[in-house]
């Protein structure tokens, strides 16, 4: 009888231990299709801004990002809070959450090429699309 708990112990165990593992491939791969240079607009208050977010993963294999704002000259921003799910995105850019948090959520078209959706920063709300680029030769 002894034998029979341990061995519905033993399976539960796995299939916990599967289902974890499951879930970081699926996270691994949500993140995986966001990895890369992405360029494109902001729009917001009458203004247009040409940007460049940049996806990548860092050694603890997390995803983490840069924000260019090429009409500004800014250049290699940290963005912090970068949450994915499926095809959605979220984050700020960390290095100016003191000046009104700018923040991003979006989703990735079905091509896997174009990430659009809605910017705000200090109380004011616009849009973004970027698109992704090919890495260059």
């Amino acid at each position: 009888m002894k034998k029979n708990k341990m061995s519905g112990r033993s399976a539960l165990a796995v299939v916990i231990l599967a289902l974890l593992s499951l879930a970081s491939v699926a996270q691994a791969q949500g993140e995986r299709q966001f990895l890369g240079s992405w360029k494109g607009n902001i729009s917001i208050m009458t203004q247009t801004l040409e940007v460049r977010f940049v996806f990548t993963l860092d050694e603890a294999k997390k995803i983490k990002g840069t924000f260019d704002s090429i009409t500004q000259g800014a250049a290699g921003l940290n963005l912090g809070d970068i949450k994915i799910e499926g095809k959605n995105i979220s984050f700020i850019i960390a290095d100016l959450a003191a000046q009104g948090n700018p923040t991003f959520k979006g989703t990735l078209d079905k091509t896997g090429t174009k990430v659009t959706g809605d910017f705000t920063q200090a109380g004011y709300t616009g849009t973004f699309s970027v698109e992704k680029e090919k890495p260059q030769k």
